[in-house]
């Protein structure tokens, strides 16, 4: 069993040809609704992938929240460690995606960050095999990652844009608990300043981090350990949606871990998940395992 905790959000996608400059008309060529949010995302891709996954995150009592809870029931997601809040409505992102692939997002988080560390004091975590942390609240993602580290479980952490622009100094109470931390190029920059990777990871690790994983897009992914490192090469594929890309990503890898796989294995079969997803409409439109199993085959 696997814990994701982090942002359970509506996805509102929007798809275009093109977005043009203020005061012109746009057509939408296609929309639709569906849960989305990190933790949520990562939930649904380890179901799919054969996996038990129970969520922890926060909702509104509102009309997004029930849309969401009806999403994920239909996955087969437990939904135990859903918390309800009776002030804040529910978190949302809107998602533009032109033709060209281009991914433009406006929301607010709302309830999603209303998680506190009081609504998780009392979470036993003994069952679990690993705990995924995404895009949650600094005070209460170092509660999580506390408590997991000190009962043995491996943990994952995801930070996400908005805490990564706040710089390591803000994540690093979760860093000293986190056994594998995972970024993408980007971010990885901003946090270290860092282009290259290698020189990125090795930042991040002696930040406290035991093991990073660095997302680099068409170029792959880089892993080190402190002691080696390697660049995974990625798959190519039409993409049609990145949105999500990251949260199957953190599916496959766990799922490959829980499996036995080593990091290098574990990060190719976490490839091909998302070079899969990318390939949908969907923030959680993660692959089963067979599907990527037939794919690996054929790659």
């Amino acid at each position: 069993m696997i814990l994701a905790a982090g942002h359970i959000l509506a996805d509102i996608r929007v798809r275009v040809d093109e977005i043009s400059s203020s005061d012109q008309f746009n057509e939408v060529r296609e929309l639709s609704y569906g849960v989305g949010g990190s933790a949520a995302n990562v939930s649904i891709g380890v179901r799919r992938l054969g996996g038990c996954c129970m969520l922890l995150g926060k909702i509104g009592m509102d009309e997004f929240g029930r849309m969401a809870v009806d999403e994920i029931l239909r996955e087969k997601v437990p939904l135990d460690e859903v918390r309800v809040d009776l002030v804040k409505r529910t978190g949302y992102t809107i998602i533009i995606i032109n033709r060209h692939g281009e991914v433009f997002m406006f929301g607010r988080k709302e309830a999603a960050e209303a998680l506190a560390p009081e609504d998780v004091a009392n979470i036993s975590l003994q069952e679990y095999q690993a705990v995924h942390i995404a895009s949650l609240r600094v005070d209460t993602a170092a509660k999580i990652a506390s408590s997991a580290r000190g009962a043995g479980i491996f943990v994952t952490f995801d930070p996400g844009r908005l805490l990564i622009n706040k710089g390591i100094g803000h994540i690093k109470p979760v860093l000293e608990h986190v056994d594998l931390l995972s970024l993408n190029g980007k971010e990885a920059r901003t946090l270290t300043g860092h282009e290259d990777p290698e020189l990125a990871a090795s930042s991040l690790i002696k930040q406290g981090a035991r093991s990073v994983v660095v997302k680099l897009g068409e170029r792959g992914v880089y892993f080190s350990d402190g002691k080696s490192g390697k660049l995974v090469p990625a798959f190519k594929v039409e993409a049609i949606d990145t949105t999500g890309a990251g949260d199957a990503f953190a599916s496959g890898m766990i799922m490959a871990l829980g499996d036995g796989e080593g990091l290098a294995e574990a990060i190719r079969f976490a490839n091909a998940v998302a070079a899969l997803k990318v390939t949908r409409l969907g923030s959680h439109e993660t692959p089963t395992k067979r599907e990527v199993e037939d794919f690996l085959a054929k790659n």
